[in-house]
């Protein structure tokens, strides 16, 4: 992973000086900020740790199911910081935040009751990427490779309820900002060019979330270790709108 940090972060330098030199030459977008975007993104991951916390506390209240975390869905925003297009290829170098969050909820019977189990875990992340892509139509380009750094924060919480009581509850963070890395491609499809465009992207995140904590109002502290070991495919549809300069 260091290696890989390195390379990105070479490129990423070669990629402004390189704009700057031949900023005359590149056309639209070529130098700045060249357009914001929004979207929605899925992504898949490994949460063992999560899950096996998640499903003894279950069992420890009496409930016959269990948990498994799998897959977050939410929306990312971010903006396309430098857009170096050449006759057939282009360059982008990318900044964005992006919001996941991914909710199990149990209800079962009690006799006469109903008791509920409510988890949730968000994996929240700043994130920047750099991608080359080629021309393959005046309204459909192919991005080759995307390539990035993450840079995560997490929650997760659980609580549980006795026909609609609160009975007890907890929220752990994970204890430190933990860094991964993703790699994808896709396809850019121009609505308006050079101004609006749908861009599709699909890829694989490499992550590993360590430890989520959690203190009581007594000062005891719990940890969830291993929390989530392994990333998986991530998906992102997004608008972009850009600004010729």
């Amino acid at each position: 992973m260091k290696l890989f940090s390195k390379i990105y972060s070479a490129l990423l330098i070669i990629l402004v000086l390189n704009s700057l030199a031949q900023a005359q030459s590149f056309g639209f977008g070529c130098l700045g900020l060249s357009g914001f975007f929004a979207g929605i993104s899925k992504e898949s991951y490994d949460a063992a740790g999560l899950d096996d916390f998640a499903s003894m506390q279950l069992q420890s209240n009496q409930f016959v199911n269990s948990v498994k975390f799998e897959r977050g869905t939410g929306y990312r925003i971010g903006a396309n910081f430098v857009r170096a297009k050449f006759d057939q290829v282009f360059i982008t170098a990318k900044g964005y935040y992006q919001f996941l969050k991914e909710e199990n909820n149990i209800t079962e019977s009690a006799g006469p009751s109903l008791k509920t189990a409510n988890n949730k875990f968000s994996m929240n992340h700043w994130g920047v990427a750099v991608d080359i892509g080629v021309k393959l139509f005046w309204i459909l380009d192919w991005k080759v490779i995307e390539g990035g750094v993450n840079f995560y924060n997490g929650e997760f919480s659980f609580e549980y309820l006795k026909d609609n009581v609160s009975q007890s509850s907890a929220k752990f963070n994970l204890d430190k900002i933990q860094v991964g890395y993703h790699a994808g491609t896709g396809l850019i499809m121009h609505i308006v060019p050079d101004y609006i465009s749908l861009e599709g992207t699909i890829g694989y995140s490499f992550l590993k979330l360590d430890s989520f904590n959690s203190v009581d109002n007594f000062g005891n502290l719990t940890k969830i270790l291993n929390s989530v070991p392994g990333g998986g495919v991530n998906v992102t549809l997004q608008m972009n709108v850009g600004f010729p300069l």
